[in-house]
């Protein structure tokens, strides 16, 4: 079962998702639910939660604000925001926080649903992402580890601070993520990080190449334009221009 904390300045919203909603049915346990960023962070900092299920504007702390602080802790949860405020700008302030998924207001109850397993799935090490097929029930823990680690922290994660927050050497945990899928760690992380662009660039929110660059590590825009033309065999702007943006 894992924990689940929920953030919400709503009353009967919060209340709602806290208590009635069957997490249980999909493995979650809400183990805190509360009115305001600054309590859910100091709840954080002292225990260990999975997923934060949280708003965007809240007083005293904002959604993005808290997703913020906990990304600087040694080990953060996975985030979804869940929002009346469909706005461009804070999608794509989400995606470079890595925001796991975003839900409007009002979610309905299959769309929370199908949302949630889909993130357990990930927890879980089995679906880690929809770029790489060899990305399948890890029988190692280290490995399924390193696939939920690479979703939390897509646009600052390697290889070496892997292995160092899961005890192992980079050269060990190289050879067995190598034995486990069949695949080197350089070209897992890339594959998810080209899949990422691409989803990007097909969603109807106008990201920028810059945009996606920053949410994906690329210091230099034109270096990810580069992989990008790599990997797809056109530029990013030609592969919005044919998908009609």
């Amino acid at each position: 079962m894992y924990t689940l904390v929920i953030v919400d300045d709503e009353k009967e919203l919060l209340e709602g998702l806290s208590s009635y909603f069957p997490w249980e049915s999909i493995g979650f346990e809400v183990v805190g639910s509360f009115g305001d960023g600054r309590s859910a962070l100091a709840y954080c900092k002292k225990e260990r939660v999975d997923v934060l299920l949280t708003d965007i504007r809240m007083p005293f702390m904002s959604g993005l604000e808290l997703i913020e602080q906990l990304k600087a802790l040694p080990t953060c949860p996975l985030f979804c925001i869940m929002s009346a405020y469909n706005d461009f700008e804070y999608a794509k302030k989400a995606i470079s926080y890595g925001v796991q998924e975003y839900l409007v207001k009002p979610a309905a109850f299959e769309e929370i649903q199908a949302t949630f397993e889909k993130i357990r799935h990930t927890l879980d090490g089995t679906v880690p992402s929809a770029a790489s097929d060899t990305a399948q029930d890890a029988g190692n823990p280290l490995v399924s580890q390193t696939f939920v680690i690479v979703q939390k922290r897509l646009s600052s994660c390697t290889l070496q601070n892997i292995a160092g927050e899961l005890g192992v050497t980079s050269s060990y945990l190289s050879r067995l993520f190598k034995e486990e899928t069949g695949q080197n760690f350089q070209d897992y992380l890339l594959s998810v990080k080209m899949e990422t662009a691409r989803r990007m660039l097909e969603s109807k929110i106008g990201y920028k190449n810059k945009e996606i660059a920053r949410a994906l590590g690329y210091q230099d825009t034109q270096n990810f334009c580069r992989t990008f033309r790599k990997c797809f065999g056109k530029s990013p702007q030609k592969f919005k221009t044919e998908m009609g943006q």
